[in-house]
């Protein structure tokens, strides 16, 4: 635990629990973050389960690139975060369920990803989107609301 308590107390750990902005900042940023991760992937993955016909499965990497933006935001504010309470938060159930339902979130949207690079052209021709693409999407959803429901009862469990 002698790292983490080293992060609680650097400069910068003090700084966001401390000052008049640090600690909201930190929590704004994070929030605008969550809203253009949740907001892309599960439009994403509602196109995949057969909404917004109109638009093309080839359009949808472009929609992708714009939930990274959401995650770089959200990976250096939640590192921030975590700084200022490191020891606590090893120890609670819902941040380890948070962070592991991130990294499977993260990990199936690197992967569809690259299954949209590959099969788009061919899900258009077909007008379908095969097995795969809707288990992926259905697994993303289930990922990100687990991420979110949890993250929220970090405060409160």
């Amino acid at each position: 635990m002698g790292f983490l308590t080293w992060l609680e107390s650097t400069g910068y750990s003090e700084w966001i629990l401390t000052s008049a902005t640090g600690w909201p900042l930190m929590l704004t940023i994070h929030a605008v973050g969550l809203a253009i991760i949740v907001g892309v992937i599960f439009s994403l993955n509602l196109r995949l389960l057969g909404l917004y016909g109109t638009i093309p499965y080839t359009a949808l990497r472009g929609l992708m690139n714009i939930a990274w933006v959401g995650i770089v935001l959200n990976v250096i504010t939640g590192l921030s975060i975590f700084m200022t309470q490191a020891s606590s938060y090893v120890t609670s159930l819902p941040f380890i369920v948070k962070i592991t339902f991130i990294v499977l979130g993260i990990a199936n949207l690197v992967y569809t990803q690259k299954t949209l690079d590959r099969e788009a052209v061919a899900w258009e021709t077909a007008g379908a989107v095969p097995p795969l693409g809707m288990a992926l999407a259905g697994s993303s959803l289930l990922f990100w609301v687990v991420a979110v429901v949890t993250g929220r009862m970090i405060a409160y469990l």
